[in-house]
């Protein structure tokens, strides 16, 4: 970092040499409260963004130049650093320019964390007052710091979960050449070497990827003994034997993250109307049961807000940066940034089924929700907690299931409103492992990656930047009002699923929109869930729907769920267009984003697919038959145009008719060459069928 001339810096140094002679070469996090530093002496501007102290990685010394903590001409001054070092509770430290120009960290004491004070003068008698943008350069960064999104630690609404009132540690490691035998304890990582210098300890929580039971596929510990870097001694027999297996361990922070919602809940019940939860940069570990104390459903849950006070906002937030999206190569999950890593699974399929129908679908994050058993099913009949949900900079990974019986990442059925920021969230499953393989085997469970809140919400549910990287059921359940700009979902059973009725919930009057949906590798992009308010919609637009699929697909929960969604969806990316099908008839009209104009030339037999608008029919070798599909609340127009010397004949799907201009209908009807027919689908009062137009 360079600094300008006479600014007031110090060299903070650090011997990070271990007693058996090794050094630790994991870097050191310094972090400034505020989240600027400015001087208008100095023309200079501080930003508040994490320093690296990186040791060298022979000897374990290392060295930085940083900002001395109340440099002259700085405002604000007298504020303090956070530090983070692996396997230690983040503390607090200053560093005053009279320490002298260098210190070693081990020399500072903690202290409070502290944002500085602005010491804003008036201007003295008799000499003119002005402002310029230097002073503004000087209150932005002043407002800055009372920015509730800010993040900074030491406002009053702000609950670090690594504040010592919680004791949150984000220290989760992850390797992937794991290796455990079936009835044994005893884990190997034989290449990483990755358990000394203190990385693991006696009690950390172990989850191994693969090595659960059938199904289930996460396992799930504690350390019991470390026995050597590449060895540790586990306090459960494994299921099954795995090698290169991903492994994860860590502090388990269940409680602290739950003490610091709490903290957070009692301060908007003592009147105030926003609180924040703060994760600083780190993976958190989560382990432990599903909690219905707050009509919810989770790991971490938050409560009830009548809906005749003023609306409370709850703001989870992260780091930037933390919905980065897993590589196609990456042999770990992805934690980058701030993120929440849960190990838990549900035993079986009839332990979801019965945990969900209870209680409703488990979440590692859950506000009231749906259930029946622990609350007054909040979500459903337009009953909601009158708060607004905002996760924002954070991600959610869950344990991987290859039968799809993890927890959901997020369940906000039950809230009023929601807002998700630049939020990931996906299982600890990987491509490079094939994981994703196929993702029909999560159709053997019932999660729930997302929950936005249900048809009937307050009309505030916003999504921008959300990325699902994979491993449920359903990806994510997109609800009424619902408006994303940017939502990616890969490789899970059904990707985005529109919803007009679930779980007792009204029906959904109102549509969603998203401008850009990246669906990959799911067995259906799209799925609707139930039919909406007397049976119209879910209503979902898609203005680009990107996709990677032979063959992209439109199913439903039901044939009457799905004959009642309108809307429209416009695919592109990379796909089969002959693949392209609906399980059912449905009023979503599909686009094919791939061509300037929906033309096709055929020259045989065939049956109009979704996207096809225009039929180009060459008859020169002979007349053949062109099949409408089912006519059903089909919203497409098509015309058959004969180009060729024979007859065309145009038939119907399950005898449905064609009216003419005789206004008889028949199961087909003759083009001749050179002819067209344009045809629409209508409901005549008895039943569908289609009508030249």
């Amino acid at each position: 970092m360079g600094f300008p001339t006479g600014a007031q810096t110090i060299v903070l140094t650090v011997d990070a040499s271990l007693s058996d002679g090794s050094a630790d070469r994991d870097p050191i996090t310094l972090t400034p409260t505020p989240p600027q530093i400015v001087s208008t002496v100095h023309d200079h501007i501080v930003a508040g963004d994490p320093i690296q102290l990186v040791p060298d990685r022979a000897t374990g010394a290392g060295a930085v130049r940083v900002l001395a903590t109340d440099a002259a001409g700085y405002l604000p001054s007298g504020w303090t650093y956070r530090v983070d070092r692996s396997g230690q509770s983040p503390y607090y430290i200053t560093l005053p320019a009279a320490s002298g120009p260098t210190v070693d960290l081990s020399s500072r004491t903690p202290v409070s964390a502290d944002p500085g004070q602005y010491d804003l003068l008036a201007p003295v008698a008799e000499i003119e007052a002005y402002a310029d943008e230097r002073d503004a350069a000087t209150l932005a960064a002043a407002n800055a710091y009372t920015d509730g999104h800010s993040g900074g630690g030491a406002q009053p609404w702000v609950f670090d979960v690594t504040a010592p009132a919680y004791g949150a540690i984000g220290d989760a490691r992850s390797v992937s050449d794991g290796a455990i035998t079936t009835g044994t304890k005893v884990l190997r990582c034989n290449t990483s070497l990755p358990f000394g210098s203190g990385h693991a300890t006696v009690g950390m929580h172990v989850g191994i990827k693969g090595a659960g039971p059938a199904g289930v596929s996460w396992y799930r510990s504690t350390i019991a003994s470390v026995d050597s870097s590449g060895q540790i001694t586990l306090a459960d027999n494994a299921s099954t034997s795995v090698t290169n297996a991903v492994v994860v361990w860590g502090h388990n922070n269940q409680a602290p993250i739950q003490a610091a919602v709490d903290a957070a809940e009692a301060y908007l019940a003592a009147g105030h109307t926003y609180a924040q939860v703060f994760t600083p940069p780190g993976a958190y570990i989560i382990d432990g049961p599903l909690s219905t104390t707050k009509s919810g459903n989770g790991q971490i849950t938050f409560g009830i807000y009548p809906t005749t006070d003023v609306k409370r906002i709850l703001h989870f937030k992260g780091s930037k940066g933390s919905s980065a999206v897993r590589h196609w190569e990456q042999l770990v999950p992805q934690t980058g940034g701030s993120a929440w890593l849960s190990f838990g699974t549900y035993a079986s399929s009839s332990a979801q089924t019965a945990d969900i129908n209870a209680n409703g679908n488990g979440a590692v994050l859950c506000g009231p929700n749906e259930g029946t058993s622990n609350g007054l099913a909040y979500g459903a009949a337009a009953r909601y907690s009158n708060v607004m949900a905002v996760l924002e900079d954070l991600a959610i990974v869950t344990a991987h299931s290859v039968s799809g019986w993890t927890y959901g990442a997020a369940n906000l059925y039950g809230t009023a409103n929601a807002e998700l920021l630049d939020f990931a969230y996906g299982t600890a499953g990987l491509y490079s492992a094939g994981d994703f393989a196929n993702p029909n085997t999560f159709a053997d469970g019932l999660s729930i990656g997302l929950l936005m809140p249900s048809a009937g919400n307050n009309d505030h549910n916003v999504m921008r930047n959300v990325s699902c990287n994979g491993g449920y059921t359903y990806g994510v359940f997109l609800t009424e009002h619902s408006i994303a700009d940017r939502l990616m979902v890969l490789y899970c059973w059904a990707g985005v699923c529109p919803v007009g009725t679930y779980a007792g919930s009204v029906g959904a009057s109102h549509a969603m929109k998203v401008v850009q949906a990246s669906i990959e590798s799911c067995s259906h992009e799209l799925y609707v869930v139930g039919p909406a308010a007397q049976g119209v919609g879910p209503i979902i637009d898609i203005d680009q729907l990107q996709t990677e699929s032979g063959a992209p697909n439109i199913d439903g929960n039901s044939t009457g769920a799905l004959m009642a969604a309108l809307g429209r969806v416009k695919l592109t990316g990379l796909y089969n267009q002959a693949g392209v099908s609906t399980a059912q008839p449905t009023g979503i009209e599909v686009v094919d984003g791939g061509v300037p104009s929906a033309i096709r030339r055929v020259t045989g037999a065939f049956t109009a697919r979704p996207i096809d608008r225009t039929l180009v029919c060459d008859t020169t070798a002979g007349g053949f038959t062109g099949t409408l599909p089912d006519a059903d609340v089909n919203p497409v127009t098509y015309v058959f145009k004969n180009v060729g010397s024979a007859t065309l004949t145009v038939g119907t799907t399950g005898a449905q008719l064609i009216y003419t201009t005789s206004g008889t209908g028949a199961t087909s009807a003759s083009v001749a060459a050179g002819a067209t027919l344009r045809v629409q689908a209508m409901y005549n009062g008895t039943a569908w069928g289609w009508y030249v137009v």
